[in-house]
């Protein structure tokens, strides 16, 4: 795996190995379109690992797809979407590498501080 510094000046680990296929895009306002995440090109079944140390604060479906949302701290939020499994749950400390579910074709992740979302590979 990968470190990279997340925007936030914390170091976290890429989930899952892939290609960056949609970069972030940060919508003009709240509600404009945008991609508040990025996405990356993934291995159906490859695990998806937590970027760093933090309590699972929602699994489940939105839209029909598969999310988890983990809090790293109290106003910092990391999602990971596009996922084929879940195999964590809500309440879970998940510590920096350890799996939260399987990768789909795609892996979205994104960075929300406060309300904000960042740059998550920057």
């Amino acid at each position: 795996m990968m470190w990279r510094p997340l925007a936030v000046a914390i170091a976290v680990m890429v989930p899952v190995p892939g290609a960056l296929i949609r970069h972030f895009q940060p919508p003009a306002c709240v509600r404009c379109a945008g991609h508040r995440g990025v996405t990356l090109r993934t291995t159906v079944g490859d695990s998806v690992v937590a970027v760093a140390n933090g309590e699972v604060d929602f699994v489940g479906e939105v839209g029909g797809t598969l999310y988890v949302v983990q809090r790293l701290a109290p106003t910092i939020r990391v999602t990971y979407g596009h996922l084929a499994t879940v195999s964590t749950r809500l309440g879970v400390r998940l510590s920096a590498g350890e799996p939260l579910g399987e990768a789909g074709e795609t892996t979205y992740l994104s960075v929300r501080v406060g309300e904000t979302h960042v740059e998550p590979l920057r």
